[in-house]
C-alpha cells in the first residue's frame, strides 16, 4: 500500500506529531549537549567507549525518529534486495 502524499502532508502537520517530534527534538539537544565528563569511568577505558557508542546511537535513533516525524520516510520504505 503506497501514501500519498498528501497523507504524509497531514500526519506530519498533526498536532500530536508535532509535539512528538518537538520531544525528539529536545532528546537530541540534551544528547548533543551531554558533556563528555559524564561517560568517562575512571580506570575503565571500555566503559567508557560503551557509554560514548551508547549515547551516539541513541542520537542517530531520535535523530531517524525526528526525520521520520518530518515526513521523510525513505529510512522506512527502503527495499533490502536481499530479501
Amino acid at each position: 500500500m503506497r501514501i500519498s502524499e498528501e497523507q504524509v502532508k497531514e500526519w506530519t502537520q498533526n498536532p500530536v506529531t508535532i509535539a512528538l517530534k518537538d520531544l525528539c527534538n529536545q532528546e537530541i539537544d540534551r544528547i548533543a549537549t551531554t558533556p563528555p565528563s559524564i561517560m568517562m569511568v575512571e580506570g575503565e577505558p571500555m566503559k567508557t567507549h560503551e557509554n560514548i557508542v551508547e549515547l551516539e546511537a541513541r542520537e542517530r535513533c531520535w535523530i531517524e525518529w525526528a526525520t521520520f516525524l518530518e515526513g521523510d520516510w525513505e529510512y522506512l520504505l527502503e527495499v533490502d534486495e536481499n530479501e
